[in-house]
């Protein structure tokens, strides 16, 4: 049984780490993105980001939305990939807009 845990627990780890940065996240990542596009919906619009996994996105990130250094808004990554992502806006200031060229940067500890 012990064996079989330990066994369990090793595959795993191997799996997570040839999985590289898209399972674990990088050191190198930054955290932040760009505001590529804006895809106005029925229901919802879309955020399109100019960066994905490499920036440390991935589905159900929290991030915070600035313009010239003024945080605005808050979006929720629904998907992404290794250098992009889409994200559904979750609050806006007032009647502020997410406009391309606005930076996302991931929130710590997000409480939605």
């Amino acid at each position: 049984m012990r064996f079989a845990l330990s066994m369990s627990v090793l595959l795993a780890s191997a799996a997570a780490v040839c999985a590289g940065s898209r399972t674990l996240g990088s050191a190198e990542s930054n955290g932040q993105a760009n505001v590529v596009e804006v895809v106005v919906g029925r229901s919802a619009d879309l955020v399109v980001l100019a960066s994905g996994y490499d920036a440390g996105l991935r589905p159900g990130t929290v991030c915070t939305v600035f313009r010239a250094g003024q945080a605005f808004g808050s979006i929720v990554v629904a998907d992404a990939s290794e250098h992009r992502a889409v994200a559904l806006i979750l609050s806006l200031d007032g009647g502020a807009r997410i406009n391309p060229g606005d930076t996302v940067t991931l929130r710590a500890n997000p409480r939605i």
